[in-house]
């Protein structure tokens, strides 16, 4: 399977061919080069790496593309599951990712039904998270 974000976002990319989908190729690069730049000695806040990797992921989940969409799901749990998008420096920074979660699935109710369902899955996980509180 897809391991890293990085691998999900370049998956995406290659799979994001053709003109109509030129937007999600770039947003794909911008967040790939923030993510090494990250790794280097660049500090970046969870927020802004969330922000610039969730760009990409609500794009291909918009295209309704359902190859495309899926991997966007799946990057949506990575973002969950990865320490440098969740470590949480502010008091509001939980419902930070909430809301960015949230503003990311938007098109969920013109998807496919069982994309719906995968939408569904991935806030579930959110409400599961271990450091979030309503």
């Amino acid at each position: 399977g897809l391991c890293t974000m990085e691998e999900i976002l370049r998956k995406i990319q290659k799979d994001a061919s053709g003109n109509k989908h030129k937007a999600i190729r770039d947003a794909c690069a911008v967040a790939c080069e923030m993510l090494e730049a990250q790794n280097g000695s660049v500090k970046v806040l969870p927020s802004k790496l969330r922000e610039r990797c969730l760009l990409p992921l609500r794009l291909a989940l918009e295209s309704k593309n359902v190859k495309l969409a899926q991997n966007a799901l799946t990057g949506m749990q990575r973002i969950l599951g990865e320490d440098r998008f969740t470590s949480t420096e502010t008091e509001d920074g939980e419902k930070q990712l909430l809301s960015q979660m949230l503003d990311a699935v938007r098109v969920t109710p013109a998807l496919h039904e069982d994309l719906q369902v995968e939408v569904m899955k991935v806030l579930l996980c959110i409400t599961y998270s271990a450091t979030f509180e309503i």
